[in-house]
């Protein structure tokens, strides 16, 4: 459980935080025109839903863990549901469901915190600033080929990370998975799975309900 909420706060940081660069510098045109055709695509988007797999590698400690997970994103407003936990987010407000400890708890969202808070909106479009890329050969995963495309921070001193692998289905033009090698030698994959766009949700989706016996925790 603790490797999942590291996890999760280290990719709101190094993927979903602003980028102190406003620009993408790219080092490969045939990366970026597929870069560009994946983010026209994604874009055009109502809504996102996607079922993923997160897993935690780290050859030095032995670590080889996956769980599944969801998330659905409208706008500003998200849900994500991995494990024990659940972030929703109703564009103004943050909800952390801890169901293990029965623990809930709300904070703002704050556009101008580079370093801190989750912000999965941008989980399909993170590849557009901050980063430098090169298009490498394609690969098959699991039957699948894909594009691979190396992207590194423009400022890594500012990074826990050192390398982002994006790898961009070939026939549907959207992300299979996302591999984040880290400083510390752990490496976070996720798998994109089942997904789908322009699914009609209800405002009330993305506005959290207490369950009886939760305890919530105001950091607002």
């Amino acid at each position: 459980m603790k490797y999942l909420t590291f996890a999760i706060a280290l990719l709101g940081i190094t993927l979903f935080g602003k980028s102190q660069s406003n620009e993408l510098v790219p080092k490969d045109p045939e990366a970026k025109k597929i870069l560009d055709k994946l983010s026209a695509k994604t874009k055009a988007f109502s809504s996102i839903t996607a079922d993923f797999d997160f897993t935690l590698q780290n050859k030095a400690e032995g670590l080889d863990d996956t769980q599944s997970g969801s998330i659905v994103i409208k706008g500003d407003k998200y849900v994500i549901d991995i494990g024990e936990q659940q972030i929703l987010s109703n564009g103004e407000l943050v909800w952390t469901y801890l169901k293990d400890v029965s623990e809930v708890q709300i904070s703002e969202v704050d556009e101008d915190d580079d370093a801190g808070m989750l912000n999965p909106k941008t989980i399909f479009t993170m590849y557009e600033t901050g980063f430098k890329y090169v298009l490498e050969d394609d690969k098959t995963i699991d039957g699948t080929v894909v594009n691979v495309i190396r992207m590194y921070p423009l400022e890594p001193g500012q990074k826990p990370f050192h390398t982002v692998i994006l790898n961009v289905d070939k026939t549907k033009n959207q992300i299979h998975s996302i591999e984040i090698k880290s400083k510390d030698g752990n490496i976070f994959i996720y798998t994109i799975k089942n997904f789908v766009g322009n699914k009609d949700y209800p405002e009330s989706k993305f506005e959290f309900k207490l369950p009886e016996g939760v305890e919530e925790i105001d950091l607002r």
